[in-house]
């Protein structure tokens, strides 16, 4: 026994060397065979191999005798072993000798040892490691097989075969089917020149099982004796996460790849079946990551490849997707959607501040669903009729209705525009993503006649206050949304040209929403102060301050923001070289010039009467001052004032940054915008 362990330890020390291993290759694919086969098996399994020879049966006798954690051993080594080998076997720097080592060992353990079904045994095996391992090592196995230009398919064949077996428990399942997962992802991670010949490879042989298993796990109620449905479930689903984000970026579309787009109601009818919650929660985030073209996100960099643009079915399939969804709905399909009390949590204890917040993943997975189907539903050529403006309506109602039986915070506010920034706060993208997508929808019903601002504000989808309360929610700070701009993590700037296209087509109707947002923060603010005393978690200081003293001003104050505001930012843009007049101003500002409308301070004059710099308590004083001076004017302007000013700043560092080439596109079009709500606004200045 302690020469098996030594000769294994000897091959994987010299592996991790580049060195060859000291034992001939048909010796060490002897014992590797040998250690992966279950103690259990008695000799003469062994002699049924024609090209067996003595050091087989040797090895075998020996770790048949051990027993215990010492087999164990032996095989998580020689399965770590092998995987070693089919890692260093993809290095194209690998030295030429051992490259042919582990290619002839590889030959003898798959063609002579029968080596892949003795893997393919553990993938049941109750100890989780073991299990682990053995997936790991026949998917590093079959990437090797894959990217080999002679390769038979025995890797590929074998675990098609024994993975999409009927009659296999739930935990053999689960391995192979995660096992197939990785190969995919890892393939798609690869820079590789053959990588969509050799993904279409592996998809037309695992096609049939996975069409399958697509049938049988999700309509059939079989609970299996063995092993846990639930976690089966959501493994299948993460493999057909990966066969769409494979479609999305390399246009491959075989049968299987359109089982999640053709088959939705089979996948939805588990969130009305006794599948566990996060079943339930897996699906609809793998909706969402379908309809926004997101699969794969978690582990795939970079945006959807062109390459999606060959495949002939995707549109049509989107569109099978979005009807399916909707056609849920319009069966009441929302009041069955399960969602928790509390939010969802990877571990540990649930944090007191979450008392009363539902779970924001599954309200968010559920919104976003439901608008890019309306979205999609919109911009299709069939949808130019009253009826799809009705049906969209009443969508929109549902899920309003939906958002307010489980958000408390929703119930609470008195504008049910602001369901965006309660639902999405939280993540930038899907909140942009969802007032984007209420954007399209608005100017579709539009475009039909059937939307009014009263009409939009019940269904919670009018544009100009989802941008009002977004600009609130940042206090207003142009830089943050330079950032949103300059970030690729977000569709912001699709969303901004599209909203000021529409600002300058309906400035009347901005200002309209403007002024119902403050008139309701002054409603607000009244009842609470009458009440409580308190102030509502939805209405920021600065829209507190906007309710009691926006009504006294009409008239456009220009003030320049001197100091950055308390949001976050990805760049600090005021580190750029700036010009020599922007210099002088904020030397003036520090030293209080004329320019800043504040005297110089006491003791800062020299001898000639001219201007000394003050001492660092003075600075910070007159910084101090100058700063509540800002908050004061800011506090006077009206909220029209405040947007267009905040979109003016915006315009104002983007010339700059263009100026001295450092803008990273060409703003040219979004400069021309902001030029015309300018404009706009001139009667307000």
């Amino acid at each position: 026994m302690d020469g098996i362990s030594v000769i294994l330890q000897d091959a994987y020390g010299r592996l991790q060397l580049g060195a060859l291993p000291s034992k001939d290759f048909r010796e060490l694919a002897s014992v590797i065979n040998a250690s992966i086969s279950s103690p259990s098996v008695p000799k003469t399994h062994s002699e049924t191999c024609n090209k067996a020879d003595e050091r087989v049966l040797t090895a075998k006798e020996i770790i048949c005798q051990s027993h215990g954690n010492r087999a164990l051993q032996f095989m998580l080594l020689s399965l770590t072993l092998v995987e070693k080998m089919s890692v260093k076997l993809l290095d194209q720097e690998l030295p030429q000798v051992l490259r042919l080592y582990i290619q002839n060992l590889f030959r003898v353990l798959q063609e002579e040892l029968r080596f892949i079904p003795s893997i393919f045994v553990h993938f049941g095996s109750k100890d989780r490691m073991l299990s682990h391992l053995a997936a790991k090592c026949l998917s590093s196995l079959l990437i090797c097989e894959l990217q080999s230009l002679d390769a038979y398919g025995m890797v590929m064949q074998n675990m098609c075969d024994e993975t999409f077996q009927m009659h296999s428990s739930c935990c053999r399942w689960e391995a192979g089917l995660w096992s197939l997962t990785a190969v995919i992802k890892e393939m798609l991670k690869r820079n590789n020149e053959h990588k969509s010949e050799q993904i279409a490879k592996l998809l037309t042989r695992i096609d049939p099982g996975v069409t399958s298993l697509y049938s049988w796990l999700l309509q059939s109620q079989d609970t299996r004796t063995t092993g846990d449905r639930g976690t089966t479930l959501t493994t299948f689903m993460d493999l057909l996460e990966a066969l769409t984000a494979a479609r999305f970026r390399l246009g491959t579309c075989v049968s299987s790849q359109r089982l999640l787009f053709t088959q939705t109601p089979a996948l939805l009818q588990l969130l009305e079946s006794g599948s566990q919650y996060f079943v339930k929660r897996h699906v609809l985030l793998l909706l969402k990551k379908t309809v926004l073209q997101r699969a794969g996100e978690d582990w795939l960099m970079g945006a959807v490849s062109s390459e999606s643009h060959r495949d002939p079915y995707l549109a049509e399939d989107m569109g099978t997707l979005t009807e399916a969804v909707l056609q849920q709905v319009n069966c009441g399909w929302l009041r069955h959607v399960p969602v928790r009390d509390r939010p969802s949590f990877f571990g540990g204890a649930t944090e007191l501040s979450s008392a009363g917040r539902a779970d924001d993943v599954m309200l968010r997975a559920v919104s976003m669903v439901l608008l890019k189907s309306l979205e999609y539903q919109s911009q299709s050529g069939h949808s130019k009729s009253d009826s799809q403006a009705i049906h969209t309506s009443r969508h929109l109602k549902e899920l309003l209705l939906f958002l307010s039986q489980h958000c408390v915070q929703l119930r609470q506010s008195h504008h049910p525009c602001l369901c965006v920034s309660v639902v999405f706060g939280d993540q930038d993208d899907d909140m942009i993503e969802a007032a984007r997508a209420l954007l399209i929808l608005h100017t579709h019903q539009k475009s039909l006649g059937a939307s009014s601002e009263a009409g939009c504000c019940e269904m919670g989808s009018n544009p100009h206050c989802h941008f009002v309360l977004l600009l609130r929610g940042l206090a207003f700070d142009h830089s943050v949304l330079l950032d949103f701009l300059i970030s690729s993590e977000t569709c912001f700037l699709e969303y901004v040209v599209r909203y000021l296209k529409l600002l300058r087509d309906d400035w009347g109707g901005f200002c309209r929403s403007c002024q119902l947002l403050e008139a309701q923060d002054v409603q607000r603010c009244s009842k609470w102060r009458e009440n409580s005393g308190h102030v509502s978690p939805l209405l920021d200081r600065s829209a507190v301050s906007e309710a009691g003293e926006s009504h006294s001003s009409d008239k456009w104050i220009d003030v320049c923001t001197g100091l950055s505001q308390a949001c976050p930012r990805l760049v600090d843009y005021g580190s750029s070289d700036e010009s020599a007049e922007e210099e002088e101003e904020e030397m003036d500002m520090c030293v209080g010039s004329p320019d800043t409308g504040q005297r110089p301070a006491a003791g800062s004059l020299n001898k000639d009467g001219g201007q000394k710099c003050i001492s660092l308590p003075d600075c910070k004083q007159s910084l101090e001052q100058s700063n509540e001076s800002i908050a004061v004017v800011k506090r006077t302007q009206t909220l029209v004032q405040k947007v267009v000013h905040c979109l003016m700043e915006l315009k104002a560092v983007i010339t700059r940054l263009q100026r001295k080439n450092l803008f990273p596109y060409n703003p040219v079009s979004l400069v021309k915008l902001l030029t015309v709500i300018e404009e706009k606004s001139g009667s307000f200045c």
